[in-house]
């Protein structure tokens, strides 16, 4: 997958496209509908896929708020390459962005990026003052000739699949209801960094993946896998700040049960299966190893 992250004035595309549109925050089951149709059409119709969204949320711009999300680019990217995407492209997301006429960005997509085929969630809203919306869209596609998909709302228990309900969930810990709603684990993908080393004293060695303090999900030791090479493996892990050591970036540390292979500069994939406590301080080293040896045993036997 090729993967695209630019000024809108500076993107152009040199094949006809298939685009879903959306914020996708999540990659939850109604996006992933969503994304899988621009995909099917593009390889009936022998053109390439393109997942258009923004490289930040807009409210975070517009609104200048710390908006929590669901997952990060990094991870985004990567879930979205799993669907058979040809093109991510991120737009640089600023206010000159923001303050486009939706008729502009229309153009943009169908000019500069060559849409044939546009799918995008009922609830879509573009341009200046969120004026651009999917009737819109519709009512363009007689002027632009691309035909156009429009998805309806879905619902799982009664309740609306929408990423704002998935961040609260996430922020309180209830994973078994977020990957409901996901249709999948939740998951964070990242890079092994080094860590103070004070778990494998323990014999309890963590790979480490510093992540951002807006992602939505809440600090504290959940039961997990690992992927590393393709292979999954049990593991527990903690979200936190390590505030037994006074540590003050946020880090995924993860436990992989029968595991002794240096991870240090790997790409991993972290899946969240349950929370089990939240991030506690702890008045001693040796109490918090007393601590993760019970989290472990709680874990295994899970």
């Amino acid at each position: 997958m090729i993967v695209i992250k630019d000024d809108i004035k500076n993107i152009e595309l040199g094949y006809e496209t298939s685009i879903a549109l959306g914020m996708f925050d999540g990659l939850h089951i109604a996006h992933q509908k969503i994304i899988k149709k621009a995909v099917e059409w593009a390889n009936k119709n022998n053109t390439k896929s393109v997942v258009l969204t923004f490289d930040k949320h807009p409210e975070e711009i517009l609104f200048n708020l710390n908006q929590k999300i669901i997952i990060d680019n990094y991870t985004k990217a990567r879930l979205i390459q799993n669907l058979g995407v040809d093109n991510l492209i991120l737009l640089k997301t600023d206010l000159d962005l923001l303050n486009l006429d939706y008729k502009y960005f229309i153009k943009f997509i169908c000019e500069k990026l060559k849409a044939k085929f546009i799918v995008c969630g009922f609830d879509y809203r573009f341009g200046k003052k969120a004026q651009g919306t999917a009737s819109k869209l519709i009512e363009l596609s007689k002027i632009y000739n691309y035909d156009i998909d429009v998805i309806d709302e879905v619902k799982i228990d009664n309740y609306k699949v929408s990423s704002s309900i998935i961040r609260e969930k996430l922020s309180c810990g209830l994973i078994d209801e977020v990957n409901n709603l996901l249709g999948y684990n939740f998951c964070i993908y990242g890079k092994v960094e080094g860590g103070n080393r004070i778990a494998r004293e323990f014999g309890y060695p963590t790979a480490n993946v510093y992540i951002d303090d807006n992602l939505a999900i809440k600090n504290g030791v959940y039961i997990t896998t690992t992927i590393v090479d393709d292979k999954e493996y049990k593991s527990i892990t903690n979200i936190g700040y390590k505030p037994t050591f006074n540590h003050r970036g946020r880090v995924l540390e993860t436990h992989i049960f029968d595991f002794n292979k240096d991870l240090y500069n790997k790409d991993i994939c972290v899946k969240f299966k349950k929370f089990i406590r939240d991030e506690q301080k702890f008045n001693s080293v040796s109490e918090l190893k007393n601590r993760i040896e019970k989290d472990v045993l709680l874990a295994k036997n899970m």
